[in-house]
């Protein structure tokens, strides 16, 4: 049976856990802490380390690390009080083989156990075997020049052995594979295990004849990595590590990971042997985690926004209660002349001024809570500075109490990024900047944003604060989950992990300095965006060309929130709008043969949604699918969002500009009409 190391600091938990343990037969040693279980570790030979993660000085993640790169054969299996998706996916992305949640059950703690005693089992055998495959080859080599006449039992021998060796891959989790290059030549597989059939939907045979078969399924994006890493670690002989999507013979789309060191043969051929594993669940643990983490982030920040859209909501609805009682003057049977001047003087068009800037604070702060809140994975051109300040606004009341805010931004080049996880990424150092001052001193302490250049193109950040700073001792471990120095109930200690994680996922580098009691600097450096890259929704300046007025239009306006109708027929004066304020009334009114030019349409509405509407014209109106204009304020159901992100109609934010509208309408107007013209003739 299997050696087993059981660490805890609990006395009576080491002793049950061996007793479980020792009942299957297993040989069991105990440690209290980390450091007595590496001094075990050194002394003798281990299969399997089961540790809590809460341990006194040490954490079993640190265990944890330590053992994978000392000894990385042996399985870590983690056990913790606290079960929850972000200890879960601190554990699996650390490398342990699986955690265990407390109360701890001798039947689970057995199962995982001899689950991972077998594995250990199955790859030493593994490496056994092929050993014994080199030894027999070698044999074969000095006997064909011997002993010609015993060559077919040896490839009996041989036979047999690779047999078994396959036998084994197949049952490793993963997909054992091995590859090769020789001079002159490209990439081939040399050997496939049989657990690629299902694993990838492959024959491994196939793959074998022809790498493209391969390499046809690799996802479009990671094709070019795949390619420079091979290349680099043929290059450098170093280790090869991948990472990239797969797209199944379904369609299904799975993460997998890839690691292996080449040998290099006297012939000039090198070799990879490795494993491939199924890393889509571990993807949306992490998924799930940071998200978590951004959510809690803005929660904890929830009455500073608050605040910030309290503020000027107050100053609209006093300017608009001020408007309303000069209108009343001034339009009322006793209106004065005076009234009526008052109405339209420099005043009234200053309290409509404010009233317009504190409308837009309040939509820019919307805007700034759908950024970090969004949960996609797309990346695209950012201005780091533009999610600099989002995630300002986000923390400002965090900041105004503490310390004087300075922007320095110098120019610096787009990169690629999604700005929620990049903005997640800010917000962290700027509120962990900020909490890391007292409050009550604001005049005399500063958190300073600075954006630049490097010298070799990146863009760079780099958030200053004069807190009180990080001792040495933790900074080459601040990085590192539940790790932090705030008291306890602050924060999960998983912020800093989190942004490591995001920008090392980008391709960038994230850089610590700090002295105790003077304050902390955070350097993050990011690759620039591929050259002509432009920021999502702007076009190119062209010369500004005059409007022409154009014709009036029959338009359908479906909108739940009976305001936006009304606001739309006051600014469009010169169109014929009908509204209606449901999708079951805008189907009604099609149905009925009314004809439109165009359909501005809300998604997200009591009854029929627009998506409803949408699949309503798609099968008894498709001629009208291409005349529609989605408004949406968000999407807070799975079926919107989804419906959001794969529909191709055009699509308006709210909220949004009349001009936008405007440019909307006008754009669609002269399309169709131009096409119908076209169609006439």
């Amino acid at each position: 049976m299997a050696r087993i190391l059981v660490v805890d600091d609990e006395r009576s938990l080491r002793r049950t856990f061996a007793l479980f343990l020792r009942d299957d037969g297993h040989q069991v040693d105990t440690a209290e802490d980390v450091d007595q279980a590496l001094a075990t570790l050194e002394t003798d030979t281990f299969d399997v380390v089961v540790s809590d993660i809460i341990l006194p000085r040490r954490s079993g993640v640190s265990l944890l690390e330590a053992v994978s790169e000392r000894w990385p054969e042996i399985k870590v299996i983690l056990v913790t009080g606290e079960p929850t998706v972000e200890t879960a996916a601190s554990a699996v992305r650390s490398g342990a083989y699986d955690y265990i949640s407390k109360p701890v059950s001798s039947t689970k703690l057995r199962k995982v156990v001899a689950s991972a005693a077998r594995v250990k089992s199955l790859l030493d055998d593994n490496r056994r075997l092929q050993a014994e495959n080199e030894r027999q080859r070698e044999e074969l080599a000095r006997l064909v020049e011997v002993r010609t006449a015993e060559v077919r039992d040896t490839k009996k021998d041989l036979a047999e052995s690779e047999a078994r060796i396959s036998r084994i891959a197949s049952n490793i989790p993963g997909v054992m594979i091995q590859f090769e290059r020789a001079p002159g030549s490209d990439f081939q597989f040399t050997f496939m295990a049989e657990s690629a059939r299902e694993t990838f939907g492959l024959e491994p045979d196939e793959v074998i004849a022809d790498i493209r078969s391969f390499i046809d399924r690799v996802h479009h994006e990671h094709r070019d990595d795949l390619r420079r890493s091979l290349e680099q670690s043929a290059e450098t002989l170093s280790l090869w590590s991948w990472e990239g999507r797969f797209v199944l013979p379904d369609g299904d789309v799975r993460w997998f990971q890839a690691q292996s060191r080449p040998i290099k043969s006297d012939s000039g051929t090198i070799v990879w042997d490795g494993v491939m594993l199924d890393m889509s669940e571990r993807k949306d643990l992490q998924a799930r985690l940071m998200l978590s983490d951004r959510m809690a982030s803005i929660g904890t920040l929830a009455a500073g926004v608050a605040h910030e859209i309290n503020n000027p909501l107050t100053y609209i609805l006093a300017n608009l209660h001020m408007l309303t009682k000069r209108a009343e003057k001034a339009s009322g049977p006793d209106a004065t002349d005076k009234a009526k001047v008052k109405l339209c003087g420099e005043e009234t068009i200053e309290l409509l001024n404010e009233t317009a800037d504190g409308a837009r604070r309040v939509r820019d702060i919307a805007r700034d809570l759908k950024t970090f809140s969004r949960s996609s994975d797309e990346t695209q051109p950012v201005d780091v500075r533009q999610v600099l300040d989002s995630s300002v606004r986000m923390a400002i009341n965090e900041i105004r109490h503490r310390a004087k805010l300075e922007r320095s931004y110098m120019d610096v080049p787009l990169t690629m990024a999604n700005s929620s996880r990049l903005g997640q990424v800010f917000l962290n150092l700027i509120v962990n900047a900020a909490q890391a001052i007292p409050e009550g001193n604001a005049d005399e302490n500063l958190i300073h944003l600075v954006t630049t250049t490097g010298d070799d193109g990146w863009a760079e950040v780099v958030v200053t604060d004069t807190g009180t700073g990080i001792p040495q001792e933790l900074i080459k471990r601040i990085f590192e989950p539940f790790v932090t120095m705030k008291p306890v109930g602050i924060g999960t200690g998983l912020g800093l992990y989190i942004c490591r994680d995001i920008i090392y996922g980008i391709g960038g580098v994230i850089e610590v300095d700090s002295v105790v009691n003077q304050g902390t600097s955070f350097k993050i450096r990011l690759p620039p965006a591929p050259e002509g890259s432009v920021l999502p929704g702007r076009k190119r300046s062209k010369q500004e060309k005059k409007e022409k007025p154009i014709d009036p239009a029959q338009v359908l306006v479906i909108d739940d929130e009976v305001n936006i109708g009304k606001a739309l027929e006051r600014a469009f004066p010169e169109h014929k709008l009908t509204v209606v304020t449901s999708g079951r009334d805008g189907i009604n009114r099609l149905d009925e043969g009314n004809q439109y030019e165009l359909i501005f349409c809300d998604i997200m509405m009591p009854e029929l949604t627009g998506r409803d509407v949408y699949e309503h014209l798609a099968e008894h109106h498709p001629k009208m699918i291409e005349r529609i204009i989605f408004m949406t304020g968000g999407a807070f159901t799975e079926r919107a969002s989804d419906f959001i992100e794969t529909v191709t109609a055009r699509m308006i934010f709210k909220p949004f500009d009349l001009a936008v509208v405007r440019t909307v309408m006008r754009e669609e107007l002269e399309k169709h009409r131009a096409r119908d013209k076209a169609g006439q003739s």
